[in-house]
């Protein structure tokens, strides 16, 4: 990892984000949002309530246990989502944008500031519930596409051998796709939505009809009932309700696409009515015919209709999966910023801030969504691993969010306490139950979410020491230039910009080129790089420029974490506010790192190694914060861990 790197990232493209959808009127941005915010949640009625009366629950398909199941159902999407998300943590914006990244970066405790200063339990939580979003995005496509194809059995039992296949391919396609970016297809997202929740909204409909009955199922008094007459397995079955509310984080992630009202509208306005409706209607088919819950979504469709439905289905999978994937783009490029993940190639693939691509990250998730599908080979065993990633990021936020209403909304014991007794235990109840499913398919999600956070905790801990072994070596500026007076150097033409991300003293990187070249440029620039815990800095605030003395200056460069670094830029922006340097004759100086493990850092050993392979793999990227790389110098420095 170079040193005197500004929160070593990559951009390859320095288009600065151009205003986004939040202008539009009100109903444009609503019905965007239902093709962008609610896929993932939007296509849970292919399989959500078939598993909850499936072959790993204990529930038979009498009326009472399928009124006691939608009745759960029903209230689950009005409380978790409705109520916890559409109602308050959309309220918990940073500067508009949201997401657990955002949150995160609003609860620093320390005067230092930044991830380091975060109070450790809180940093735990949010990092552990980062770790799980990215095993829920590796999971979401394989489930969602595989229950998509899965319908083409309930047209012809010799269909069957082609599932796998068709999903395998769908995903390869999808992912090869990736690279295009989506801002030229985007606009048909949510017209394809629209007609999807249309769609299944009028099968619900068509399904009350004959038993309208089932409405009564709003009533929460069969939840009482349920519980009573068979409290263990109605509490084994919220492991499978839960598959009804996964996707409702994305109503806070995507909140600085679209913002809080149009995300809002849509929900309560049509996205919510429309699967009640899906899901009422697949419980008044099951009470008409017990064979059903093989795949109630489907046997609620007319034969005629199957194949149509199947082509629905998969389209809006693959734009739900598709928003889940860009999400962990998003995720990833402020994962980065914060310095919380290694430096990754980050590709802008449009002139919109949002459409971004990351082939690592593009790379490793449809790797891993492939092998899911080829592994569990249908879509009932992949939701035993599912849920539990989702029911523990929800617990996740649901502290963090409480921690920032405290701290910058002024919430009094009054306000937190009730909350957090209301909300956390619904959160803790879900993931109870998620659990129980660890020996089935939950030990996937574990295994991916531990390793993550693993590797976010290394990362962030190797960073640490490696800022300690500096700041002991950074020399101060009044002795660099006393020593300068005593012995001076040649002085050539053109300017030299020192990256660094130390805010005060002289960085390695400038005393490493002035021991080996003993020379210095007329002008030396050092530019410090200082992430904010903001989405966006605006440019007025970005940059402070001083002379330090004749020839050398000094720059305070602040950046978002949803900003590109582009360095060039915020040179000329400097040379606006003084800075005299020609943009043809400056060189730009950054530091790589080469890390070893045979220090005496504290850190374990294999720790060590994995921060090494980490820190080298990020410095061997050819692009550094959008510097032309014939205009770029890196020097070397070694330490030992």
């Amino acid at each position: 990892m170079p040193p005197d790197t500004p929160a070593d990232t990559e951009i390859q493209s320095a288009t600065p984000p151009a205003p986004g959808l939040r202008r539009s009127p009100l109903a444009l941005l609503a019905a965007a949002a239902i093709g962008v915010v609610f896929g993932d949640i939007g296509t849970s009625p292919l399989y959500a309530l078939r598993e909850c009366f499936g072959p790993h629950s204990g529930l038979q398909h009498e009326s009472l246990q399928v009124m006691g199941v939608l009745s759960i159902i029903f209230w689950s999407l009005v409380i978790v989502i409705g109520a916890k998300y559409a109602a308050l943590i959309l309220r918990a914006d940073n500067r508009g944008e949201g997401g657990i990244m955002a949150l995160l970066a609003l609860t620093p405790t320390r005067a230092e500031g930044g991830v380091f200063g975060l109070w450790k339990p809180l940093l735990c939580i949010g990092l552990l519930g980062t770790a799980l979003l990215y095993a829920d995005g590796v999971i979401t496509p394989a489930i969602s596409v595989m229950s998509a194809f899965e319908g083409l059995q309930e047209k012809s039992p010799a269909l069957e051998p082609w599932v796998l296949p068709l999903t395998v391919a769908t995903l390869l396609g999808l992912f090869a796709l990736q690279r295009l970016g989506t801002s030229k297809i985007s606009a048909f997202f949510s017209p394809i939505m629209v007609l999807w929740f249309l769609t299944i909204a009028v099968l619900g409909i068509i399904a009350i009809v004959r038993h309208p009955q089932v409405l009564e199922a709003i009533n929460p008094v069969w939840i009482a009932r349920i519980a009573r007459a068979e409290p263990w397995d109605t509490f084994v079955v919220l492991g499978s309700v839960m598959l009804c509310i996964t996707g409702g984080e994305a109503l806070y992630a995507d909140l600085g696409h679209f913002g809080r009202r149009p995300i809002s509208l849509s929900w309560y306005g049509f996205v919510m009515p429309a699967l009640l409706l899906n899901y009422f209607g697949q419980g008044a088919l099951i009470l008409t015919d017990m064979s059903a819950t093989a795949n109630p979504f489907y046997r609620m469709v007319p034969e005629w209709g199957l194949i149509p439905m199947v082509a629905l289905a998969v389209t809006a999978t693959a734009i739900a999966s598709q928003s889940i994937i860009t999400g962990m783009f998003s995720l990833t490029h402020q994962a980065v910023l914060m310095g919380i993940l290694p430096r990754l190639k980050v590709i802008y693939t449009s002139s919109h801030g949002g459409h971004i691509f990351v082939p690592t990250v593009n790379l490793l998730v449809a790797t891993g969504a492939i092998l899911l599908v080829v592994i569990f080979k249908s879509s009932s065993n992949l939701a035993e691993a599912y849920g539990l990633a989702v029911a523990t990021d929800m617990a996740c936020t649901t502290l963090l969010f409480a921690a920032v209403m405290r701290r910058h909304r002024g919430w009094r014991l009054w306000l937190l306490i009730p909350f957090l007794a209301f909300f956390l235990p619904i959160d803790l109840l879900f993931l109870g139950a998620n659990v129980l499913k660890i020996p089935s398919g939950g030990w996937l999600t574990l295994g991916m979410g531990a390793t993550i956070f693993i590797v976010m905790m290394t990362w962030m801990r190797g960073r640490r020491v490696l800022a300690e072994r500096f700041h002991r070596q950074t020399l101060a500026f009044d002795h660099l230039i006393n020593s300068l007076d005593a012995h001076p150097v040649p002085r050539v033409s053109g300017t030299a910009v020192f990256l660094t991300p130390m805010t005060a003293g002289v960085p390695p990187t400038l005393l490493h080129h002035l021991k080996h070249n003993k020379v210095l440029h007329e002008q030396v620039v050092i530019m410090s790089m200082i992430p904010a815990q903001v989405p966006v800095v605006p440019e007025s605030e970005q940059l402070e420029v001083w002379r330090e003395r004749i020839g050398f200056w000094r720059v305070h460069a602040r950046h978002g974490f949803n900003q590109p670094v582009d360095v060039p830029r915020l040179l000329r922006q400097a040379r606006a506010l003084g800075l005299q340097a020609s943009e043809g004759t400056t060189t730009y100086y950054l530091g790589r790192t080469i890390t070893t493990p045979r220090g005496n850092s504290g850190m374990p050993r294999i720790q060590k190694r994995l921060f090494c392979a980490m820190a080298q793999a990020s410095a061997n990227n050819p692009l550094y914060f959008s510097i032309p790389p014939g205009r770029m110098v890196e020097l070397g420095i070694q330490i030992d861990l």
